[in-house]
């Protein structure tokens, strides 16, 4: 952040950019906070809410295939805008779905938003860092898990004091609006991203980059998971209050966010595979720690060791396949982005079907076994 704050003067954008990231997870955590109680308003068990996040992470995939090609064609400032603009109408208008369906077209509708805005917004941070001449993407993804951690435990306030929901979201969705509005004037200094070439046949990646894509499936899948399940987990499975069942994702977030900011400074003293495979390790044990202790802060502290664990993957998992492939790195970066989305499709509809079957604690242990299997891969030689 002292690298933001250091050039902002010159650089103006660079803090409604940062806010930005923000603004993109600090709605979803109230939308999160509020979940058990959607869920319980509409009647829902665990496996049609995993079908209702479904529904928002097939929005988010088809988003992010449209995403490139919107950003090629429109101003950065006019995308941005408007993806949050769309995202702010959905979390608006979750309140008012009067049916599953209802609610998973809203969801899909936010899933596509937050793509489009997602690639938009990285896009603007990767132009400034290359101008700035400085990394500034690790504080950006960690201002992003803030966002989160502020939006839960907000949300955890309102859900306490009882505000009915078709207020307390609509609040949220106008307050993001109204912050665009504001900050729209500061994004028109964006320059456009460049178009690609056409697009050439279609060959299989590399085995080091299929090792790279199966890593960063499973380490949204389980991302995927605490975001959407470790409110309900606490609500429901182990009868929490309100505002405690929201101190898992809270935990979660602000742990992501604490070695996100530290990122670029560890980096300067440990190799990225080195970090990426303890890493892994330190969030099979937190998902592990989080399904099998039996009192609520053994829980909490499980699924924020998972956030100090998972908080580099993915970026790291982008540095090493620049590493691996200088000439073109967005080769790399594309592959493991598709891969991700694809894990936080799967994610949550297996978690509800698991939960539905078994329990949230039976299907959090076996997100701990697969981490563990993803920490396997990363510690074998290409």
């Amino acid at each position: 952040m002292f690298v933001i704050w250091r050039h902002h003067k010159d650089h103006p954008v660079l803090f409604p950019i940062t806010i930005g990231f923000t603004i993109l997870s600090f709605g979803f955590g109230h939308w999160i906070g509020r979940i058990p109680e959607t869920k319980r308003l509409l009647n829902l068990s665990d496996s049609d809410i995993g079908l209702c996040f479904f529904g928002m992470a097939l929005g988010a995939f088809v988003g992010a295939q449209m995403a490139s090609s919107i950003c090629e064609k429109w101003k950065p400032s006019l995308v941005i805008s408007l993806s949050c603009w769309l995202l702010s109408l959905g979390i608006l208008l979750i309140p008012f779905a009067n049916h599953q369906w209802t609610l998973t077209g809203i969801l899909f509708f936010m899933g596509a938003a937050n793509s489009w805005l997602n690639v938009s917004i990285n896009a603007a941070a990767s132009q400034m860092e290359i101008k700035l001449k400085t990394p500034i993407l690790a504080t950006c993804h960690g201002m992003y898990s803030l966002g989160g951690f502020l939006g839960i435990i907000s949300s955890g306030v309102f859900a306490t004091a009882q505000v009915p929901l078709t207020i307390h979201l609509p609040v949220i969705g106008i307050f993001m609006a109204i912050y665009v509005a504001f900050a729209y004037r500061y994004f028109a200094v964006l320059q456009p991203l460049q178009k690609r070439e056409a697009r050439k046949k279609f060959n299989l990646p590399e085995p080091w980059l299929i090792k790279l894509m199966v890593i960063g499936l499973i380490v949204m899948v389980c991302e995927g998971a605490v975001t959407d399940w470790s409110t309900l987990y606490l609500r429901d499975e182990m009868k929490v209050s309100v505002m405690l069942s929201t101190l898992g994702y809270a935990g979660f977030s602000i742990s992501m966010a604490s070695g996100r900011f530290l990122g670029d400074y560890i980096r300067k003293y440990c190799q990225p595979i080195i970090l990426v495979r303890y890493g892994i390790l330190i969030g099979a044990v937190g998902l592990l720690v989080a399904a099998n202790l039996p009192f609520t802060l053994g829980i909490i502290s499980g699924f924020s060791l998972t956030g100090v664990g998972f908080s580099l993957i993915i970026p790291l998992l982008f540095v090493l396949s620049a590493i691996k492939n200088p000439d073109n790195p967005t080769k790399g970066i594309s592959g493991i982005t598709t891969s991700g989305v694809i894990g936080f499709l799967m994610g949550p509809a297996i978690i509800g079907m698991i939960g539905e079957l078994f329990s949230l604690s039976v299907a959090f242990n076996g997100l701990g076994i697969l981490a563990l299997f993803a920490a396997y891969i990363a510690w074998r030689k290409d």
